[in-house]
């Protein structure tokens, strides 16, 4: 069957919280300190926060009538900040593919999906953020050319 790219329906909603919550729960096992195991990683709220909104959207992949991927994105501005050059950037919040999914291609025609509808509202990049231990995702992120800009160190103070 054909993939489709669509902007999500309130409909989508269980299914994009079902895919989300695979990469949470892979999160929660690898890092069980920083991330918790829900069913419903995905708060309503934020998800409607994106409806009908210009700088805001989720986008699913679906197979059919199944939707096996999501990416959720929106565009930001740097922080005034006078040590910083103001500029407009992409984020993307999630990017998942369903794990009986992964491997086909989806996950590139999200991100694919992703970059043109920041380029066609002026974005200077698209930013996300990875965990060093997915390794799967930074590989997957590098096959599609990104590169690493900053990097979040840590300190455990308590035994």
């Amino acid at each position: 069957m054909e993939l489709r790219l669509r902007t999500a329906t309130w409909e989508d909603y269980d299914a994009v919280n079902t895919i989300i919550r695979e990469g949470q729960e892979e999160h929660a096992e690898a890092l069980p300190d920083r991330f918790a195991k829900l069913d419903h990683v995905v708060a309503m709220g934020w998800y409607r926060s994106f409806s009908d909104r210009e700088d805001k959207e989720i986008i699913v992949a679906e197979i059919g009538q199944e939707v096996v991927g999501v990416a959720m994105l929106e565009m930001k501005q740097s922080p005034n900040y006078e040590a910083l050059v103001p500029r407009k950037y992409a984020y993307l919040n999630e990017l998942a593919v369903a794990s009986v999914h992964q491997r086909q291609g989806i996950g590139k025609r999200l991100y694919q999906a992703a970059a043109e509808w920041a380029r066609a509202r002026e974005a200077e990049s698209l930013e996300l953020n990875v965990w060093e231990f997915n390794e799967r995702a930074l590989l997957f992120y590098a096959s599609l050319g990104m590169l690493t800009l900053n990097r979040t160190l840590t300190t455990n103070l308590v035994k």
